[in-house]
């Protein structure tokens, strides 16, 4: 992912909220790139009793090396756009982390 690719994440305290557009129900689960500033995370698992959710939560947390515990659904919990706020980590953190791709 480039400079021009990455999504447009807002800084919040010691916290980055992260856009993402989730498209439950994929044949993978990855982060597949950026959509109208949101990042666009494919899961494999269904949008049924909030699944999918915990599923994209784990994604950040893995791609942005941090506990699943400070990733956390602020907006967006029945809809395909979301926010994800991720605690403990810097505008640079995740630039860097998504940077790789």
């Amino acid at each position: 992912m480039t400079d021009q690719e990455l999504p447009h994440f807002r800084h919040q305290g010691d916290a980055v909220e992260i856009p993402v557009r989730a498209i439950p129900g994929s044949s993978v689960t990855a982060i597949t790139g950026v959509r109208q500033g949101a990042l666009v995370i494919k899961v494999t698992t269904a949008p049924e009793k909030g699944k999918a959710n915990v599923t994209i939560c784990e994604v950040l947390s893995g791609t942005l090396g941090v506990p699943k515990s400070s990733v956390r659904l602020i907006r967006g919990e029945h809809h395909r756009d979301k926010i994800f706020q991720v605690s403990g980590v810097s505008p640079e953190d995740v630039h860097k982390a998504l940077i790789q791709v």
